[in-house]
């Protein structure tokens, strides 16, 4: 990597010190408290808290940004966007981000979209489809994207060849960490790592877990990354090297569903630490064999919510599953010569104080911290 790769990002040595002190300081008056400061001193472990998604929507929209970016688009992209609210099954399975316009590869009049699909089967990565579209026909090409994809034909000029990208949280109107340490990282990867038609880098509005600041996504593979630092970058973006050097940064895959996301993050990183790279290309399914019941009125309010078709049933049973202490993983895959099956309890093993927002005066909350015990790994031959 080039030796001024780093160049204006927060240094390790100088994030390290900024992190221990971080708790210390909270008594004195500053102007802003950032949150991600505050859990990397806490030694708040990111994995677990990948958005689970199925579908991924990422669309062009100019800057600046308000804490809603869609203020200013037109009529036919919010009708969409109220359509898709009122399917909660879709509004539970589809994210949509907005992304900045980049300086070489935007074009006036028009705008970049990119989506991402995961397959009902095993899979490893998302499927991917990039559009540079001119704005006029943008909710025409979303419409056809999220309700009619036998549609799409009509929009194949517009299409651009498919590679990986890395989508940099920078939202600052969201979170002050998201650009402090966000905007820098994003400006070191673009300048340094993005290659034509091979990783492309982009700025993008929050997706959850601004107190990981700087965060960002990894497309096709769907992997969350947090609390980065100058030097994971070559290991991340070129996958060389120990693979256990990501460990503490790693947030989780994004590819579960919503019941699963938690625990199967969890038990995932720890077997992608033994796999190794190859992980990475491995297609995989995974069931909850046991997990804790929780209390009796929690079981019931989970078993009612499931058949509630409204937004706040689904946001409700995202909060009723993270009081559950523990839960049996069992993830499978197959590959040319043998199927592999990896079974482990994933438990709570203790709670650190971290922060959800920066601020002046944001509190300070518990969160679980969790660890991976009573592992079975199996590999048997392919018949």
């Amino acid at each position: 990597m080039p030796t001024d790769a780093t160049a204006g990002l927060v240094s390790s040595a100088a994030s390290s010190a900024l992190a221990s002190s971080a708790l210390a300081s909270r008594a004195d008056a500053q102007p802003c408290q950032y949150c991600s400061i505050t859990s990397k001193a806490s030694g708040e472990d990111p994995i677990g808290t990948a958005v689970s998604a199925q579908q991924w929507l990422f669309i062009e929209v100019p800057q600046p940004w308000a804490k809603n970016p869609w203020e200013n688009e037109s009529a036919a992209l919010l009708a969409l966007f109220e359509k898709i609210e009122k399917r909660p099954r879709l509004w539970r399975d589809l994210r949509i981000l907005a992304i900045a316009p980049d300086k070489v590869d935007s074009t006036k009049g028009d705008r970049h979209v990119f989506f991402y699909s995961h397959p009902s089967t095993a899979a490893a990565t998302y499927t991917q489809q990039h559009y540079h579209i001119p704005t006029e026909q943008l909710s025409d090409l979303i419409d056809a994207l999220v309700f009619h994809p036998n549609q799409l034909g009509r929009f194949s000029s517009y299409q651009q060849s498919a590679a990986r990208a890395l989508f940099v949280c920078t939202h600052t109107r969201y979170d002050l960490a998201c650009g402090r340490f966000g905007t820098p990282l994003y400006r070191t990867l673009r300048k340094h790592y993005a290659q034509p038609d091979q990783l492309s880098v982009w700025q993008t509005t929050h997706f959850g877990g601004h107190h990981f600041a700087p965060t960002l996504i990894d497309f096709p593979t769907g992997q969350f990354w947090g609390h980065l630092e100058p030097k994971i970058l070559d290991t991340l973006v070129y996958r060389q090297d120990d693979v256990a050097k990501l460990k503490p940064f790693y947030r989780g895959w994004s590819g579960f569903s919503t019941d699963l996301a938690l625990w199967a993050q969890i038990a995932e990183r720890s077997l992608w630490m033994q796999q190794g790279w190859t992980w990475l290309e491995t297609p995989r399914t995974t069931r909850i064999i046991r997990k804790d019941p929780g209390r009796l009125t929690h079981r019931l309010l989970r078993l009612i919510l499931r058949w509630v078709p409204t937004i706040w049933a689904q946001v409700l049973l995202k909060k009723l599953a993270k009081k559950l202490t523990w839960a049996e993983v069992e993830i499978s895959w197959p590959d040319q010569k043998t199927a592999g099956r990896y079974r482990v309890r994933v438990e709570i093993q203790k709670t650190v104080l971290s922060q959800m927002k920066s601020g002046t005066d944001a509190d300070l909350i518990p969160v679980p911290q969790y660890r991976v015990r009573q592992v079975d790994q199996r590999n048997r031959p392919v018949k």
